[in-house]
């Protein structure tokens, strides 16, 4: 079988193709540049980021499609699934400009934060009202992408806890006046496009950490646009970091808003890796511990010398796997499909 793998990221969309095995050569596609980014709002046209998921599915030949995506994101629909809002993404920072503040549990699989989905839809009740009146459904990226290629409003819960929606113990969704996405906790299809299944999307950080050799038994800093540190626990985790959904009912200790590629940009602030060096290592200390410190994601490749200065700092032993990323895990998980 040949399973088309797309990684819808906050740089670039990348997509390959496996027939289970090793992956054809990577391409990509830029994501569309935003229509609003002024410091707190950073919304994106949802038709450029769909014709260009249209555009790739349509040109490759495959027998079904695995999506990863970034996490965080969101867009508002009417009763019809029409898209009253932009795709509202994680850069977005409305719910600190109105105030909102919310109670998220670590069974949230997430936390309170200036990005928290949930907390910008609270924003948008406040500051947009009328708007808010005609919003009946919910997607976050993922599922409203399975939604255009479905018809179906459904992610994997490795999607859809990001939004602050969901129990992950529990495995249920939060009380709202909003139709939520379905959330899968298996690999399944969420229905077929042109004749060829299409699974439930997954979360990118999950995915690029399945991807990376190794990666379940370590720390992993995974270094994209934005920056996490995170470990997997057995069965479902809590501790002084958020208690992501992982596969097989596992938990990625995740300690989230590290200096990533946005924030580091040309290297030219002075003693940068000593500084780095000490947030990484803060944040490890949070997570479970392990004896070494794999480091992954387009960060790594593109500031090599920079990332080694920094592991040589924090005293671990460490890998650096600049290749490894969220269509890796994809690719495992299409394996996982065929049995």
């Amino acid at each position: 079988m040949k399973h088309l793998l797309i990684d819808i990221g906050s740089t670039n969309i990348k997509f390959a193709v496996s027939d289970g095995g090793a992956l054809s050569e990577t391409e990509k596609a830029p994501f569309p540049a935003p229509a609003v980014d002024d410091g707190v709002h950073f919304e994106v046209e949802i038709s450029g980021i769909l014709a260009k998921i249209f555009a790739i599915a349509d040109k490759t030949e495959s027998d079904d499609v695995f999506i990863s995506t970034q996490m965080h994101g969101y867009l508002l629909a009417d009763s019809r699934s029409r898209p009253l809002t932009r795709y509202i993404s994680w850069q977005d920072r409305r719910a600190a400009e109105a105030q909102v503040r919310l109670f998220v549990g670590k069974e949230s699989g997430t936390s309170m934060k200036d990005n928290l989905p949930r907390a910008g839809v609270e924003a948008i009740r406040k500051e947009q009202p009328a708007l808010f009146a005609q919003a009946e459904e919910f997607f976050t990226l993922g599922s409203f992408v399975a939604h255009a290629l479905t018809g179906r409003n459904v992610t994997h819960i490795t999607d859809a806890a990001a939004s602050g929606y969901y129990d992950v113990k529990r495995r249920i969704s939060r009380p709202s006046e909003l139709r939520l996405p379905e959330a899968e906790y298996a690999v399944r299809a969420a229905g077929t496009y042109q004749g060829r299944k299409v699974y439930a999307p997954f979360g990118d950080q999950q995915c690029a950490v399945l991807g990376a050799v190794g990666g379940e038994k370590c720390y992993i800093l995974n270094l994209g646009t934005a920056a996490q540190m995170c470990t997997v626990a057995d069965g479902f985790a809590e501790g002084d970091f958020e208690s992501r959904p992982y596969f097989g009912g596992k938990t990625l200790c995740t300690v989230t808003g590290l200096s990533g590629g946005k924030a580091i940009g040309d290297e030219e602030e002075p003693n940068l890796a000593e500084r780095l060096a000490k947030e990484y290592a803060e944040a490890l200390s949070k997570l479970p511990p392990r004896g070494e410190l794999l480091i992954t994601g387009g960060v790594t490749k593109y500031h090599e010398p920079l990332i080694r200065g920094v592991a040589e700092r924090m005293g671990l032993p460490y890998r650096l796997n600049g290749g490894a990323d969220a269509l890796e895990g994809l690719n495992k998980l299409s394996e996982e499909s065929e049995k």
